[in-house]
């Protein structure tokens, strides 16, 4: 498995799992990707002592089917102890998850999220659909009840987290019924951010061949439907944040006299930078403002 990917700012994208099992009917990555492989905890310690040590304040674990980690071993580590091991290291000043299924959240994870700062409130959940039906088509492994469910424990546990979601428009046989299901089903569950793919077949899986394919124009057009409820939750996310105070780690530049970085909770700050380079900073920032598009801060002072 190759090495944690750097980007070209402050965080680490770590790759700690290949493969997936689920077999989602659009979706081809089980064909191309085979079964599930995980890295050892002690290449993931090893990978970030070396990403540490090379400056990055905040490692993101990532894998193809990410909380299936170590699954491929009854006896083998869990996606938690993942977590633990890249905690555990000297220097690690923050730590997020890529995309899981929200019915392998762990408990303990969002616990541990709980007791420990560096573990950023963030997670990134696909629903894909707001449809009972569409959702079985689909070969998801939840009901739209049961992510409701899941969703209510988790932010009972942890209340400040941002949900992000995928959700996908014109689904082979998505009805216009359907759709609006899926509609209201997302307003209701307030996502901080919705990522709106039009369903695209991917050539030989199951899907490719469905019946009631949608046309192109109606695909586009649920997908700005979804657009739209979209950036009214985002707004509303970012809009109750003000007065807050939040961790910021600074990344880059934003104009001439701005520099932006991101919460915990994965939302981007501008604060006025009067000259100075915050990158690679983690400071402490009062949000101040929602201007409509984004959030304003000004660094806390000693």
């Amino acid at each position: 498995m190759a090495a944690g990917d750097i980007t070209d700012k402050t965080r680490a994208f770590l790759k700690i799992q290949e493969g997936c099992n689920q077999f989602c009917t659009y979706c081809i990555i089980p064909y191309a990707r085979g079964p599930l492989r995980s890295r050892s905890l002690e290449s993931i310690r090893t990978e970030t002592q070396r990403l540490i040590s090379a400056g990055f304040k905040e490692i993101v674990l990532i894998g193809i089917h990410l909380g299936c980690y170590g699954k491929e071993n009854p006896d083998g580590p869990t996606l938690y102890d993942a977590v633990k091991t890249v905690l555990d290291v000297p220097g690690v000043q923050r730590l997020r998850l890529g995309s899981l299924e929200s019915v392998e959240v762990e408990p303990r994870l969002l616990t541990l999220m709980q007791e420990d700062a560096r573990f950023c409130r963030h997670l990134h959940l696909p629903l894909q659909s707001g449809c009972d039906k569409t959702l079985q088509a689909m070969h998801r492994p939840y009901t739209t009840a049961k992510f409701k469910t899941l969703l209510a424990d988790i932010k009972n546990m942890v209340p400040d987290i941002a949900i992000t979601t995928d959700v996908i428009a014109g689904f082979p046989g998505e009805t216009e019924a359907d759709f609006e299901t899926t509609c209201k089903f997302a307003e209701s569950c307030g996502f901080s951010k919705m990522h709106i793919f039009p369903f695209s077949a991917r050539k030989g899986t199951p899907a490719e061949k469905f019946a009631g394919a949608v046309t192109e124009a109606v695909k586009k057009e649920r997908a700005d439907i979804l657009g739209r409820i979209d950036e009214t939750m985002h707004k509303a996310f970012l809009q109750a944040m003000v007065g807050q105070t939040a961790e910021v780690l600074f990344e880059q530049p934003a104009g001439e006299d701005y520099f932006e970085g991101l919460t915990g909770n994965y939302q981007r700050v501008f604060v006025k930078s009067g000259g100075r380079n915050f990158s690679g900073e983690i400071l402490p920032v009062k949000i101040t403002a929602f201007d409509g598009e984004k959030l304003l801060g000004e660094i806390i002072k000693d």
